[in-house]
């Protein structure tokens, strides 16, 4: 059992971690740990969009100019202003 929404959170990406043997170095776990975090906080911001929807506007995005903020193209939730 669980005893919050964090561990809830969490718990998918450990048991991951954990059938796949973990990482083969400390790059790799930073790596994943990094991808995980923005996974996460993306698909808890995401509203209706899917996230195929709102990776291939980054990535398209990206295309166009490599240097463009992606900050900005992230879905923010509604109760959450931008400046």
């Amino acid at each position: 059992p669980d005893n919050n929404l964090a561990e809830r959170d969490l718990r998918p990406t450990v048991i991951a971690r954990k059938v796949s043997f973990g990482s083969s170095s400390d790059a790799g776990a930073k790596t994943r740990s990094i991808l995980m975090s923005i996974l996460h906080t993306l698909n808890k911001r995401r509203g209706d969009q899917s996230l195929e929807s709102i990776f291939k506007t980054l990535l398209d995005e990206l295309a166009k100019n490599p240097n463009v903020q992606i900050g900005p193209l992230f879905p923010l939730p509604k109760s959450i202003p931008r400046n």
